[in-house]
């Protein structure tokens, strides 16, 4: 190795610089600061579709703030994502995910709502269920049958904005001393990660009639 580039190594190493090293994760925060519209009928939505052939879930995983939109509800101004329902046939299992992070986790609402944007069938937070990384929630839908929901409207919940994933563990250390004696010290370690109006979601809609349709490559991961 050249010892300019010795340096610049060393020099990387001993300053931390981020741009040498792993990027610590934050969540981007949703603008809602400008263009807030006036009602959901005035929003842009985006159409959900099924996976193409081949097609990982994983993929579709992004943050919230790219597929958000500002809207006034109920006085007040808030990040939105419509999702149109239209693409979809039949009967359809939408598997909606946030990552659990300490970098922001996305609080999430997931609301079905009808051609006139009226609800339908809302899903607070805490419908969603925490698994290892992350929090899922299924919602099922009929596309076939009359009156079925025209929109999925996902929105921060503010019940629970501001609040904490909290995971209590224990770390223990060995001290080892002569004759192969050890003397184990323990401790109790707090893991905080913040619920807010912010993070990263995955939202992929499966027909129900899915085994053949997973067999051939789809997986959820």
């Amino acid at each position: 190795m050249k010892p300019g580039a010795r340096v610049a190594l060393l020099a990387c190493v001993v300053a931390a610089l981020p741009a040498c090293g792993h990027q610590v994760y934050r969540a981007s925060v949703p603008d809602i600061q400008s263009g807030c519209v006036g009602g959901l009928a005035e929003l842009a939505s985006h159409p959900l579709t099924y996976l193409t052939p081949k097609e990982k879930a994983r993929t579709r995983r992004l943050e919230f703030a790219e597929v958000a939109a500002c809207v006034t509800l109920d006085g007040a101004a808030m990040p939105v994502a419509l999702y149109r329902l239209d693409g979809l046939q039949g009967e359809t299992e939408i598997d909606i995910r946030v990552s659990l992070s300490e970098g922001g986790t996305f609080a999430a609402s997931a609301e079905l709502l009808d051609a006139g944007f009226h609800p339908v069938k809302q899903h607070p937070f805490t419908a969603f269920v925490r698994r290892s990384n992350e929090y899922s929630l299924s919602v099922f839908i009929d596309r076939a049958r009359p009156g079925a929901p025209a929109y999925l409207l996902l929105r921060p919940d503010p019940t629970q904005v501001g609040k904490d994933d909290r995971t209590i563990t224990s770390q223990s250390t060995a001290l080892y001393g002569p004759g192969g004696a050890s003397i184990y010290f323990g401790k109790e370690v707090t893991r905080l990660r913040p619920l807010l109006a912010a993070g990263q979601l995955q939202v992929v809609p499966y027909p129900v009639q899915r085994a053949g349709f997973e067999a051939n490559g789809n997986a959820r991961e």
